[in-house]
């Protein structure tokens, strides 16, 4: 978890949670192993990306019209 970047309270409440439900250890690691770190900058690449293609459809609407 802490390749994530995960701060230490909620490793702390994450792993007091799985012992509460008695999780074992291979689902937790399984659910553990699905999280991915966001990636701020592929995020906004594709705001962009969405944009630009609004922009150009917007465009051919007008033009065709």
């Amino acid at each position: 978890m802490r390749k994530l970047n995960l701060d230490d309270e909620f490793i702390d409440l994450y792993v007091n949670k799985l012992i509460r439900n008695r999780e074992p250890y291979v689902m937790a690691s399984k659910t553990i192993d699905r999280w991915e770190k966001r990636d701020s900058g592929q995020f906004v690449l594709q705001a962009l990306a969405c944009g630009l293609i609004a922009a150009v459809v917007g465009g051919w609407f007008a033009v065709v019209q």
